[in-house]
């Protein structure tokens, strides 16, 4: 009971705003017969979110108060890692828990396939009530993302939602009825995902002026630019601003618009029913490069921190609040994770590992090492010193080397100075290549007739063409 306090009491610092529902809910699916402790699940996901830019992880502008307080709630892994840089190929590993080579995410299947047992296809056999609200044309049913799920609400699809505030604003109001309408009786998973602080970044007011400090206005000039080197892409240019800060500080801006909706959602849930039995997880797909390499406001082309390194917070009813944890973690633990927490048993071949010790303030050693891929076939693992990355060449793979200890900006390639060193990590990455491809080949058999794209609504095109994406299933679709 003290502890189940002490939570509530937390997460009322998080923040109360009111609300206006857009719909009630649909009634709730009968129940199946139920397993495991009768915990809810809430897993918020937040686009393209930098840990660093969060003051939970030191960022110096206070752009996250409610997200840093629901981390004094419970736990934030301060090394948590995307397995994969771009939002289809890391929520179909968050989800299923599985690397590519498992789960067949590729190229040329760029979903998530069905024979994948699912974070909410499991709690749903369990006995859960599933449902999702998510703001990203990537995540469409279409491309699988729904499965488990008795409603998946995809918000860019809503004529009424013009802009990107008015779907934030309704995933957190139909989440705030979702928690108001749930079962005592039956455990609910609630996935919501937010697009912000995905570019554009065009903040709405008050935030679009919220952090134009001196920093603002400083940093290296950026000339309009077709893609995303040498400066802002020329779609997104703002007449009369060349500066890196300003940039910068209209993505801060977006993070405090959507760490104001997560302070909704905490003031919901603690007013719930559900506040006391809640396992909570808020996290990112991905980061976002903000200049580093030469990289502007995108994400994924390499396998550098600013696109790797995410937030990861979180909170089960028997855990420890104010917990921070260094061991490396990764998206693939979220599905182990949760599962442990509410006593779910897991569906085999998964490569992530639980972290709910960490939150009981039982402290490990962790593992060693993490690795990363991303679609343009590179393939990267790094220690607590060294990165190592692969990049495919003609001539085969081609390594570098990053003393991540001395330069953790990852910007000078040490390979020619320290070749042991790089022969270490090199059979280390090469033994996981290897490993893969054992496993695509029995994957391989499971595709079979597998789907190898999927037209997408015109009104998904339009919101993914603004986000900068260039897809293939919007081929002769007008957006």
């Amino acid at each position: 009971m003290k502890r189940a306090a002490a939570t509530l009491a937390i997460l009322a610092a998080v923040g109360a705003f009111g609300c206006r529902e857009r719909r009630a809910p649909g009634p709730t699916p009968p129940a199946a017969a139920a397993s495991g402790n009768g915990h809810n699940v809430l897993l918020i996901t937040i686009d393209t979110l930098r840990a660093d830019h969060l003051g939970i992880y030191g960022y110096r502008r206070p752009t996250s108060p409610r997200i840093d307080a629901l981390g004094r709630a419970g736990t934030v892994f301060e090394r948590a890692y995307t397995a994969w840089p771009k939002t289809r190929g890391s929520m179909v590993i968050m989800l299923t828990g599985r690397r590519p080579s498992r789960n067949g995410y590729s190229k040329t299947h760029p979903m998530l396939l069905g024979f994948n047992p699912t974070l909410a296809s499991v709690l749903k056999d369990a006995g859960y009530h599933t449902a999702a609200l998510v703001d990203n044309p990537n995540l469409a049913t279409q491309n699988g993302y729904a499965k488990g799920f008795d409603s998946y609400r995809e918000t860019w699809e809503e004529g009424s939602l013009a802009t990107e505030a008015d779907r934030m604003r309704a995933i957190t109001d139909g989440g705030i009825a979702f928690l108001r309408a749930a079962s005592p009786d039956r455990p609910f998973f609630l996935w919501l995902h937010y697009v912000n602080p995905h570019a554009p970044y065009t903040p709405p007011a008050p935030f679009d002026r919220a952090f134009l400090d001196a920093a603002a206005g400083g940093g290296p000039r950026l000339k309009p630019v077709a893609g995303f080197h040498g400066g802002v892409h020329k779609v997104w240019a703002v007449r009369g601003q060349d500066r890196l800060g300003y940039y910068a500080a209209q993505y801060d801006g977006e993070i405090a618009t959507v760490d104001q909706e997560v302070g909704r959602l905490m003031e919901a849930l603690r007013a719930s029913a559900a506040g006391k039995k809640t396992v909570m997880v808020l996290t990112s797909d991905h980061g976002e490069s903000l200049g580093e390499h030469d990289y502007y406001f995108d994400h994924g082309e390499d396998l550098f921190e600013p696109s790797l390194a995410v937030p990861l917070t979180v909170l089960v009813p028997s855990g420890k609040a104010g917990v921070r944890s260094r061991v490396f973690a990764s998206t693939l633990d979220v599905m182990p994770t949760v599962l442990d927490a509410v006593k779910v048993s897991y569906p085999p071949e998964l490569a992530g590992i639980s972290l709910l010790g960490e939150t009981m303030g039982k402290t490990s050693a962790g593992r060693e090492r993490l690795f990363a891929q991303n679609d343009r076939n590179l393939v990267a693992t790094w220690d607590h010193r060294f990165k190592i990355v692969g990049s495919p060449t003609d001539e085969g793979m081609r390594y570098a080397l990053y003393d991540r200890a001395t330069d953790p900006g990852e910007t000078r390639d040490v390979s020619k100075a320290r070749p042991a060193d790089l022969e270490a990590q090199r059979r280390v990455l090469e033994t996981f290549t290897v490993a893969s491809e054992r496993e695509w080949a029995q994957t391989r058999r499971l595709l079979g007739n597998a789907p190898t794209g999927t037209k997408l609504s015109p009104e998904a095109c339009q919101k993914l063409e603004s986000l900068g994406y260039v897809v293939a299933e919007c081929s002769g679709v007008s957006p």
